[in-house]
């Protein structure tokens, strides 16, 4: 029986091409398998620079569960969900420290650095390894392979002045 991250492999490298052909990216994928129950396949998509419609979403979990029906890559029972990944997406990869760069964000490190381990503040972008972030009047240096979360993180304040369109 394949382990839960050759199914993962085997459903991204089935599942990401379909996204691209639709102008979509695969963002995440994720895959429960519990001792009972069924099993959870979550697939994040959104669109190069955001704004995936629940159309789209709607159409691509019939069309993936289509193709996973086809393909049988999931051996027991489980429940597809196709979704977005929010507001607060977390990132997955180095090339997200560049995608939202001047963006707010939240970077959880693995040690305390300078007193803290949470940063908040403006994304400056990543490189050499190290992921640039302006807090306040500072501008921390985080190593990449030091930092343990990262994700966008929501300025209501800012984001909101003079927004009419909040869709």
């Amino acid at each position: 029986m394949a382990t839960t991250e050759e199914i993962k492999q085997k459903i991204e490298e089935l599942v990401q091409p379909l996204a691209v052909s639709q102008g979509l990216e695969l963002v995440d994928l994720e895959l429960m398998r519990p001792r009972r129950g069924r099993s959870i396949l979550r697939l994040f998509l959104d669109r190069p620079g955001g704004g995936i419609t629940i159309t789209e979403i709607t159409r691509m979990s019939r069309v993936v569960g289509e193709l996973l029906d086809v393909h049988d890559l999931i051996p027991e029972s489980y429940h597809l969900e196709v979704s977005s990944p929010g507001l607060t997406r977390k990132f997955k990869s180095p090339r997200d420290y560049q995608r939202y760069i001047g963006r707010m964000v939240r970077i959880t490190t693995r040690q305390a650095r300078d007193g803290k381990q949470v940063f908040r503040g403006i994304l400056q972008g990543l490189e050499n390894d190290e992921v640039r972030l302006q807090e306040g009047g500072t501008v921390y240096r985080l190593p990449l392979p030091e930092i343990a979360k990262a994700r966008l993180d929501l300025d209501m304040k800012n984001n909101l002045k003079g927004d009419k369109d909040l869709s």
